[in-house]
């Protein structure tokens, strides 16, 4: 029974230091290179880009009408007098159907082609919020 426990808790020591060998971070150029790099690679999988890609144009498409709110009340909040805050919140509704109509059709083409390799987003800021 002595010798079991023993074997039992030198398996359990030698797997603990095993596993810290393992994931141990690495300095090499540099750069740190931690054990996730090591087993995974630098970059995160394509699946992971093509997921984010999907994920991004849902949310724009879904979220693109906020878009009619949001641009009136960003273009008069750089007013100082009325008629540049009237004049802001005129320009503001166009600006905000254009935004609109943006955004929805840059989800859209993210969605469609979420299965190909990941450019940058087309759309500056990529999420509305």
């Amino acid at each position: 029974m002595k010798r079991l426990g023993l074997i039992l808790s030198l398996a359990v020591l030698c797997s603990v230091a095993l596993a810290g060998v393992a994931y141990a971070d690495e300095f090499i150029g540099g750069h740190i290179i931690t054990g996730y790099e090591k087993i995974v690679g630098p970059y995160p999988s394509p699946f992971f880009d093509a997921t984010k890609k999907l994920g991004r144009g849902l949310v724009n498409m879904g979220t693109a009408p906020i878009e009619l709110i949001k641009q009136p009340i960003t273009e008069a909040d750089k007013a100082d007098s009325i008629g540049e805050f009237l004049t802001g919140l005129a320009y503001g509704t166009f600006a905000g159907v254009a935004w609109t109509f943006y955004r929805e059709l840059d989800g859209v083409y993210e969605v469609i082609t979420f299965y190909l390799p990941s450019l940058p987003p087309a759309i500056d800021p990529p999420y509305i919020f």
